[in-house]
C-alpha cells in the first residue's frame, strides 16, 4: 500500500494567494490595510521561531501587524489590560493569542478576555458554542481548525464512509487544559461525520494500543514526539497529526551560524509507509492550512469593519 503524504503546499499558497490579492485591492479602494494584532512569548516551545514566522507571514499578505510580545512572567492583570487595548484599537481587526503560553497563566480565561469579533481561530467560548450550535448562535468566521481539514481532504479526495471510526489521541495534559481539550473536542465533533463513532482517549491509557487498531482515522495530540507505534495501526489509517514538538536545533544547512528547529509530531512519517493509506504531517500538513485560513479570518473581519463603516 503506497502511503500518502499530504502537506499541499498547493491549497495553502491558493488561500494565502486570494488573501493577499483581496487585501491588495482593498487597499486601492479604501486606502486602509487589515490589522492584526499577535500575542506571543518567546519563552514558550518554538516561540522563537513561531512568533517572528506568523509576524512576517502576514507583513508578507499586506497586514499592519502589531506586535505584543509579553514578558513569559507576565501577570494575568497585565496581560487582560493589553488584551482591553487592542480590543479598543479600531486598527485591529484580528487578535491571535499564540499557544502555548507560560503555565502560570490560564488560556481559557485570556482567550475569554479577547473579543469575539476579533478571534478569529474559533477559540472564544462565544465562537465555540457557535460553531457546536449554530441555529443559536452564528460565527462570524468559520473555525480554522475542522475547516482546514475539510479543505485538505475534499482537495485531496479523502472519503469517510458512515461505517469510519475516528479515533482523537489527547495527552493526558491536553485533558487538563480547558482550552486545548474544549478546542479539539469542538473541532473533530464538526469535523466527524454524524454517522462515525468519535473515540477520545488520553495518550496515557493503558488501552492506547487497543484503540488505534481499531481507528479508520486517527488523530494525533502528543508532546511524546513519534510515540505511536507502527504495530498498533490498522492498515489502510488515515492519520491526522496535529502537535508540533521542537525535538532539537541544528545549524542551517546554508552555512551561516543561526540555528533551526527540528519538528517532529506524535508519528514518525517513514515508519507508517506502506501501512497508512495517507497521513497529514507534523511539520507541515494541517496547520500550515489552520494559519492560512487564520489569516483569511482576519480578512473578512477587515471586511466586516468596512461594511459597517458605509
Amino acid at each position: 500500500m503506497k502511503t500518502k503524504i499530504i502537506k499541499d503546499e498547493q491549497l495553502r499558497d491558493k488561500i494565502l494567494g486570494g488573501v493577499k490579492k483581496e487585501i491588495a485591492h482593498l487597499f486601492e479602494k479604501h486606502g486602509k490595510s487589515p490589522g492584526i494584532a499577535f500575542i506571543g512569548f518567546m519563552g514558550v516551545p518554538l516561540g522563537k521561531y513561531n512568533i517572528p514566522f506568523h509576524i512576517r507571514l502576514a507583513q508578507e499578505m499586506g497586514f499592519h501587524v502589531f506586535e505584543e510580545i509579553k514578558p513569559d512572567d507576565i501577570s494575568e492583570e497585565d496581560l487582560f489590560e493589553s488584551i482591553e487595548a487592542l480590543n479598543r484599537n479600531d486598527e485591529i481587526h484580528a487578535i491571535v493569542l499564540l499557544q502555548p503560553l507560560p503555565e502560570h497563566l490560564n488560556p481559557i480565561r485570556i482567550i475569554n478576555r479577547i473579543d469575539p469579533d476579533k478571534e478569529v481561530e474559533g477559540f472564544h467560548p462565544k465562537n465555540i458554542m457557535g460553531t457546536l450550535m449554530p441555529d443559536i448562535q452564528k460565527n462570524l468566521y468559520p473555525m480554522c481548525l475542522p475547516t482546514a481539514l475539510f479543505e485538505l481532504f475534499e482537495n485531496n479526495d479523502i472519503k469517510t464512509r458512515r461505517d469510519h471510526e475516528w479515533v482523537l489521541v489527547l495527552d493526558e495534559e491536553f485533558f487538563a487544559n480547558q482550552l486545548v481539550n474544549m478546542v479539539t473536542r469542538t473541532a473533530f465533533t464538526k469535523a466527524v461525520p454524524d454517522d462515525c463513532a468519535l473515540t477520545i482517549v488520553k495518550g496515557n491509557s493503558a488501552k492506547l494500543k487497543e484503540y488505534c487498531k481499531r481507528a479508520d482515522f486517527l488523530v494525533v495530540v502528543t508532546k511524546r514526539p513519534e510515540s505511536i507505534n507502527p504495530e498498533w495501526l490498522k492498515p489502510g489509517v488515515c492519520i491526522i497529526d496535529i502537535y508540533s514538538n521542537l525535538v532539537k536545533e541544528v545549524p542551517s544547512k546554508n552555512g551561516s551560524n543561526r540555528l533551526v528547529p527540528v519538528i517532529r509530531g506524535g508519528v514518525n512519517v517513514d515508519s507508517v509507509k506502506n501501512i497508512a493509506s495517507a497521513i497529514i504531517p507534523i511539520p507541515g500538513g494541517l496547520m500550515t492550512i489552520v494559519l492560512a485560513l487564520l489569516l483569511r479570518n482576519a480578512l473578512s473581519s477587515f471586511i466586516n469593519a468596512l461594511n459597517k463603516e458605509q
